[in-house]
């Protein structure tokens, strides 16, 4: 087996009723297979191969693109619970009877509405960068994220530096190297978000982190599948006291906080995080 499936595997397109969405599916078929969900106008590309290679080597892995992302067909939905619902019919157009899920950020989100949604087909969960429905401060992006967000003069690469990574000289080369890993393949790209992507997302993160009268953590107590929580010592995007609170809340969650990182701390302890990701997915 090649040991870089992620910088080979071809993309492919499944029909949900009428849209398709642009998948990758490579690894070592006999266990479930994982479903890795990305974060804010985030696509396939972005998935760090590091992660999904050593992945790979135990169970197929699929890469999957929203609604409206990349190549996939439609319009990106501004809500979780419709964009859970369409990896949902996915799953079952491509006729799996039992997944793992990996979701970060945003991708966290509708990892745990699929399991809301449908606790049948999931058996484990992988949330990196995220938060629960009604988290702290998750209701719109502090004025810190909006600025580096709105700077003028930056690239892309530097907003996601500074958005993903702590100040640091040795998180901020960590956080180079994952950008140089995920622009390495050059064949097959998936193109960049479309704005309608942002706007949407945008009114989706905010209906999620709104925070309810009643109940605020409900939902958490009815995901049994065994969890795995993970982040940066400061994450500047989603708090880090949401990956506490999922701990907490969740009946059967683990936690991994990493040190001087921020929102992408898998991305810059790249093999521990996949070694920690393996074990999870492998154990009794």
């Amino acid at each position: 087996m090649s040991s870089n499936l992620y910088g080979s595997a071809r993309t492919q397109f499944q029909d949900i009723g009428g849209v398709s969405l642009a998948y990758r599916r490579f690894g070592k078929e006999g266990a479930p297979p994982v479903v890795c969900f990305q974060h804010f106008t985030g696509t396939i590309n972005n998935f760090d191969p590091i992660h999904t290679n050593r992945l790979a080597q135990d169970r197929p892995v699929i890469l999957v693109d929203y609604r409206g992302v990349g190549r996939s067909g439609g319009e990106m939905p501004d809500s979780i619970p419709a964009t859970a619902a369409d990896i949902i019919a996915f799953v079952k157009a491509l006729g799996l009877k039992e997944i793992d899920l990996f979701g970060f950020s945003l991708g966290g989100m509708v990892a745990q509405q699929v399991v809301l949604d449908a606790p049948e087909l999931v058996r484990r969960i992988l949330l990196a960068g995220t938060g629960p429905s009604g988290g702290e401060g998750m209701q719109e992006y502090t004025p810190e994220v909006q600025a580096i967000v709105d700077r003028p003069n930056s690239t892309p690469q530097e907003r996601t530096l500074d958005l993903f990574f702590s100040k640091s000289p040795t998180s901020y080369a960590a956080g180079k190297a994952w950008l140089e890993r995920i622009a390495a393949r050059k064949v097959d790209r998936e193109p960049e978000a479309k704005p309608q992507v942002a706007e949407a997302q945008l009114v989706a993160l905010a209906k999620w982190g709104a925070i309810p009268a009643t109940d605020r953590y409900g939902d958490l107590k009815k995901i049994k599948q065994r969890t795995l929580v993970v982040n940066g010592k400061n994450d500047i995007m989603v708090p880090t006291i949401n990956a506490y609170i999922l701990q907490q809340h969740l009946p059967d969650a683990r936690l991994i906080l990493y040190p001087d990182s921020g929102h992408g701390a898998h991305f810059q302890f790249p093999k521990e995080f996949a070694e920690e990701a393996a074990r999870f997915f492998a154990a009794a």
